[in-house]
């Protein structure tokens, strides 16, 4: 598929896809959001991936979706362009592979629900965020009322929910909304070593600790404990598996083969 608001490649067993409207703040509308939909979708299928970047172009990873009163449109095509853009959030949120988001400039509405699907976040120093839609008399859209409360809480989330309040880089690390806060300049660079570092990592092993954590948080204790289990005893007989100790007793680098 060729991509209009998106800029996609692939280098070294990593994708790397970016918001690419740069002249309209990387803004969520239908067609950006049936671009998101059809790379998750086609990164799915591919066999050889171990890493996904998502970064933008532009001095800003997203406003998400414009504020009504910024235009008039129908009420019908702003449904379906949240309908289109939460379904595409939701096939990122199902890829199996570890998504790294590098986050500059404004970073709200869809956009913050986009980058709460990453794995690892990293943003610029210059980078805020915010959930505006109760500001506009909107319910916020893309699964961000469920996600957002569970990687910062649920009294800074209903700030940010219910408020509308907008927080800088260094007070999303303390909340842990970010990973790491990197100076603007570095913010691209940084973001992809930290990809090519995992990508040298098992792909197994970074697959199933992913599935661990995203479906142990939904279970019970007792059930997520044994899901760890069953999938540590899983891999134990795994190439990879036995790679690591390999070259950990012959004090070689690793040769992972996802297998």
């Amino acid at each position: 598929m060729k991509y209009h608001y998106l800029k996609v490649w692939i280098e070294d067993h990593i994708v790397y896809v970016i918001l690419n409207d740069a002249e309209r703040q990387n803004q969520f509308n239908s067609q950006l959001s049936q671009e998101l939909k059809s790379i998750a979708r086609e990164i799915i299928e591919m066999n050889d991936i171990k890493v996904i970047v998502l970064g933008s172009s532009g001095s800003d990873f997203s406003i998400g979706l414009e504020a009504p009163f910024e235009t008039v449109v129908p009420e019908n095509e702003s449904y379906g362009t949240v309908t289109l853009a939460s379904a595409a959030i939701e096939e990122w949120s199902r890829l199996p592979y570890p998504i790294i988001a590098a986050l500059d400039g404004q970073c709200s509405s869809l956009g913050l629900s986009l980058a709460c699907v990453a794995d690892i976040r990293y943003a610029s120093d210059n980078a805020f965020f915010s959930v505006p839609e109760v500001t506009w008399g909107c319910v916020p859209a893309g699964g961000i009322t469920q996600r957002l409360p569970r990687l910062i809480g649920k009294g800074p989330a209903m700030s940010m929910l219910l408020g509308g309040e907008r927080i800088e880089a260094s007070q999303a690390l303390t909340l842990g909304l970010v990973n790491k806060v990197i100076s603007s300049a570095s913010l691209w660079e940084e973001t992809c070593n930290e990809a090519k570092r995992l990508a040298k990592l098992s792909t197994l092993s970074m697959q199933f600790t992913k599935e661990c954590l995203l479906r142990g948080s939904e279970l019970p204790l007792e059930q997520a404990l044994r899901l760890e289990l069953d999938i540590y005893m899983l891999l134990q007989t795994s190439h990879d598996r036995m790679e690591g100790v390999q070259a950990f007793l012959e004090k070689r680098p690793l040769q992972f083969k996802g297998e």
